[in-house]
This record gives structure tokens, C-alpha cells and sequence, in this order.
């Protein structure tokens, strides 16, 4: 990855806080599976999910592809996924982004869930084209959780006490990326499509904790208080209580809508 660039293995070290990632993380919504595989027209043999965590969205691709790998460079990521998520066609290595771990020309399909921004996208480009097959798809999905994604002015207040938390750890390139949902992120194809699907969930004040929990820049922003996991949960909770948050609110259910992009290019066959 670019040298000015946080590695994704300081962020994700230890069992406790692979197994809240996989418990938490929004998943790979399965209508963008199911458009990928329409836009390649076949069944993918060898599908590579890079940047996979703890495989919570990698699952999501059992049962549209013969064998599916997925790849992150933190080892800790690997092993959770591994020991949690056991299907014939799928299995976890780590590696980089930079060296993707396939031959030429032998991949269906490359995806990166919530990840790519952190990458160094020239290096990865080139492996991507490397390893896809001519007509092969890089579908790179992206999602939000932010204040404008529900409909209450308390949730609103928290999410963002956690947006200010959250971007004052993320690079200016970054947070670019993340605002734009990738829409405008130069693809290595010129053939291109974005998709978008809304993903409902009901989640309390608490479960919106669990899921900040797993973003690297809030644990990024813990670490550098010198706070463990569990001591940064309490940490942004007592940041809410002091914000006026009671335990009515913690513990009161309300919808999320999540907005999931996919942003897809096919790579030529000739």
C-alpha cells in the first residue's frame, strides 16, 4: 500500500475485534452478487474477494461461484475467518493487495467490500488486470451508515458524534472516496455501471456502537488514546451520555436505510 497510508493490519489485531467485525459489519448485499454474476453472463469458477476481514461479506458469495478465496492482510482477519466460516468452495489467505495470490488471466471476478480506499490504487489496478480473465469484473461495493441514513434527530446526534470521530482519523484522499461512494474513482475499464440498493436494519443506539466498533478509523482513533476495544466502546458511549444520551436512548430500536453502492467495469476480451 502507499507509504502515507495506514496499513490495514495495525487496525485489526486480536480475536476480540475480528470476532465484532464478523458479529456486526453490514454484509455484501446479495443483489449486487447476483448483478455481477449477470453482468459477467456465466457462473464465476474462481471469484476473489480482496480486503475480506473476517469473510462477513465473502459468504455472501457462497453458492454464486465454484471457488471462492478471500484475502486480507491481517493474519488475525484470516484466522477468524477460517475458523468461523467453513464451506467446501470458500477458504481465507492473507496477502496484499499489491500481489494478489492467483495466476494470469484466471480469475471471474474480483470484489473489495468497504476496503478499497485504503489501497494503493495504481498497484492494485495493475494486479487486478493481471489476474482477471478477458471479460472478467471488478465490482468494488461501498456503503453508509452515516446521520442521513435515519429518521430520527437522536440517532441523528449520535452518528454524528461518531462522524467527527470518525473522520478526524481518515486521509483527505480517503474520506474523498468514502463521501463519493467510489462513483467517481477512476476504474482501470472504461466499461462501467453503478447500482444502488438500500439495505434496512433496526438497530439501537448500542448495536450503531458495535457497528462503529468495527471501522478501522474509529479503532485507529482508540488506539491512539491508548484505549483497548472495550475501553473505547465505553470511551464514545460516555461521549454520548455526556451529549444528553439517556439509557431510553441507548436501548430504543430505530430503522436504519443503508445505501449500498456497487460500482462495477468489465475488462475487455480482446
Amino acid at each position: 500500500m502507499a507509504e502515507n497510508k495506514p496499513h490495514a493490519k495495525e487496525y485489526f489485531v486480536g480475536s476480540d475485534l475480528s470476532e465484532r467485525y464478523f458479529k456486526y459489519r453490514p454484509k455484501l448485499p446479495l443483489e449486487h452478487v447476483k448483478t455481477i454474476v449477470g453482468r459477467l453472463g456465466r457462473r464465476p469458477e474462481f471469484w476473489l474477494d480482496v480486503g475480506c476481514g473476517p469473510g462477513t461479506s465473502t459468504q455472501q458469495i457462497v453458492g454464486h461461484a465454484d471457488r471462492i478465496l478471500g484475502v486480507d492482510v491481517s493474519q488475525t482477519q484470516v484466522d477468524v475467518a477460517n475458523k468461523t466460516l467453513k464451506q467446501e468452495s470458500l477458504s481465507f489467505v492473507q496477502g496484499s493487495c499489491e500481489k494478489l495470490p492467483a495466476k494470469d488471466c484466471s480469475v471471474d471476478v474480483v470484489t473489495v467490500v468497504q476496503a478499497v480506499h485504503y489501497f494503493d490504487l495504481p498497484a492494485f489496478f495493475e494486479e487486478v488486470d493481471r489476474v482477471l480473465k478477458p471479460g472478467g469484473i471488478l465490482g468494488l461495493v461501498s456503503f453508509s451508515i452515516g446521520p442521513s441514513c435515519v429518521d430520527s434527530p437522536t440517532m441523528k446526534q449520535a452518528a454524528d458524534c461518531i462522524t467527527d470521530l470518525f473522520i478526524q482519523s481518515v486521509l483527505p484522499e480517503q474520506a474523498k472516496l468514502l463521501s463519493e461512494s467510489y462513483k467517481n474513482m477512476e476504474l482501470p475499464y472504461p466499461d462501467r455501471r453503478d447500482d444502488q440498493v438500500s439495505m434496512v436494519t433496526s438497530w439501537s443506539l448500542q448495536d450503531y456502537l458495535e457497528v462503529c466498533m468495527t471501522f478501522s478509523q474509529v479503532n485507529n482513533k482508540i488506539r491512539a488514546l491508548g484505549l483497548s476495544v472495550e475501553e473505547g466502546y465505553d470511551h464514545v458511549t460516555q461521549m454520548l451520555r455526556e451529549g444528553g444520551m439517556t439509557e431510553e436512548d441507548m436501548k430504543s430500536v430505530y430503522t436504519w436505510s443503508q445505501p449500498a453502492v456497487l460500482v462495477s467495469a468489465s475488462k475487455p476480451k480482446v
